[in-house]
């Protein structure tokens, strides 16, 4: 039943270069491509990008998501700016779609949010969706993202939201 929330344990745990593979073969599938936005590059690449992400002052950060224990996505943070901005943008992707619309998306997002503003000197994150893509924007609004726009890129409306991250001072 999509739409429905089960009790599914999530939680975040560190990358390692294995999940980039399997990340990176789940992500050739067609129907995820025509709802996310991906790079497409090669595995070879994707094994670069993350190991410039583990170097001191990188400018990303991923976690990958489980559920009830099982791999299952990934959630990441890019264009980290704390010295300008003070913001960051957000992504995640569930590639095991028997599990959309079950609220491990929203769970992993809050979950990364909090560990994002924990971890850099950060005021905001900013993510884009698809406007088509009503399951990536209710697990965004779920978890604390609100619309700030929506336009036209590449013939596709798109959205733009943003979670406010709650300042320590």
């Amino acid at each position: 039943m999509s739409g429905q929330k089960t009790d599914i344990k999530v939680v975040l745990k560190p990358r390692t270069a294995e999940h980039v593979r399997i990340y990176w073969e789940k992500t050739q599938d067609k129907e995820i491509r025509r709802r996310i936005p991906l790079q497409d590059i090669s595995l070879e690449e994707a094994l670069r990008q993350f190991e410039a992400s583990r170097q001191p002052g990188a400018t990303s950060f991923g976690m990958c998501i489980e559920a009830d224990g099982d791999y299952v996505g990934d959630v990441w943070c890019y264009g980290i700016d704390e010295a300008g901005e003070q913001m960051a943008m957000f992504s995640f992707l569930i590639f095991e779609k028997s599990l959309w619309g079950k609220g491990v998306g929203s769970e992993a997002a809050r979950l990364f949010c909090q560990e994002a503003f924990s971890r850099y000197d950060i005021r905001k994150l900013g993510a884009f969706a698809y406007a088509e893509n009503t399951g990536s924007l209710r697990a965004l609004e779920k978890a604390g993202f609100r619309e700030k726009e929506r336009f036209l890129e590449e013939g596709r409306l798109s959205v733009y939201l943003e979670w406010q991250g709650v300042s320590a001072d």
